[in-house]
Order: C-alpha cells, then sequence, then structure tokens
C-alpha cells in the first residue's frame, strides 16, 4: 500500500512516533522508581501510548513505503535508492550512537543501575525505525 503523504504530515508522524516511544519509556520508568504515579493511571497511560505508537508506525512507516525501503536488499533497490538509503543510515547510527550513550551514561551517573529491558526494547525499536525516519524526513517522495 502505497499512500502519497506529504512531506510536513511524515515530519509529524515521524515526531510523534518518536515522543511516544519516549513516553512509553517514561511512563514505565515512573511505574519502576515509583515516582508519583499510580499503576492503574500507569497501564492506561501505557495502552494509549502503545495505540499512538503503532497508529504512527503503520501511517508514517508502513503507508509511505519508508519501512520497506530502508529495510530492503540492496538488489531491489536502484542505485539513487541504494544512496539515499545509505546516506540515511549513516546519519541514523550517529543518531543512535550519541542517543545511546547519553542514556547509559545518564543511568551510571544517577546511579539507577543497569539499563532495564523497556529501554533496550525501546532502543532495538528505535534502531530500526531511525533510518525509515530519516527517509521519511527528507525525502521528498518515497
Amino acid at each position: 500500500m502505497d499512500l502519497r503523504i506529504s512531506i510536513n504530515r511524515r515530519r509529524i508522524g515521524v515526531t510523534i512516533n518518536i515522543i511516544a516511544l519516549f513516553l512509553l519509556v517514561l511512563v514505565f520508568e515512573l511505574i519502576k522508581f515509583e515516582v508519583g504515579i499510580s499503576k492503574v493511571l500507569g497501564i492506561s497511560l501505557i495502552g494509549f501510548v502503545l495505540i499512538v505508537l503503532i497508529a504512527s508506525f503503520i501511517y508514517v512507516f508502513v503507508y509511505t513505503g519508508a519501512w520497506n525501503m530502508s529495510h530492503q536488499k540492496t538488489g531491489k533497490l536502484d542505485e539513487r535508492q541504494i544512496q539515499v538509503v545509505l546516506n540515511a543510515i549513516r546519519y541514523s547510527y550517529s543518531i543512535f550512537i550519541i542517543f545511546t550513550l547519553i542514556i547509559i551514561y545518564g543511568f551510571a551517573l544517577l546511579e539507577k543501575g543497569p539499563v532495564d529491558v523497556v529501554i533496550a526494547a525501546a532502543l532495538l525499536y528505535m534502531a530500526h525505525i531511525l533510518p525509515a525516519s530519516v527517509l521519511a524526513w527528507t525525502e521528498k517522495e518515497l
């Protein structure tokens, strides 16, 4: 399915997806450290944020084809597409490494222990969506 979604709408969708991911981790961490949020409210927020995360993922990455393009074998892409995807992967790697180091060192400085499974899962998700996010953010047509 290939819908023509404007670059501005894709950028809004990418922003919503990343904010939803951060909110999901934040709510899990607030529940974990028992900081001013009840479990019922936390679970409700997690459910809502998951729906937003999934809906924005489908809208921005699946409908536009950004996910397929960023995860496609190079043999199925033309030369221009290969260069665009490699450039997106290069930017994604830089963003991901900086962000991951900030999280790891942040946890170390705050003495909150090692990174937990929720943050590890969020980082794994982020590693997979970042190339598609760069494509959705920068490319006029996908």
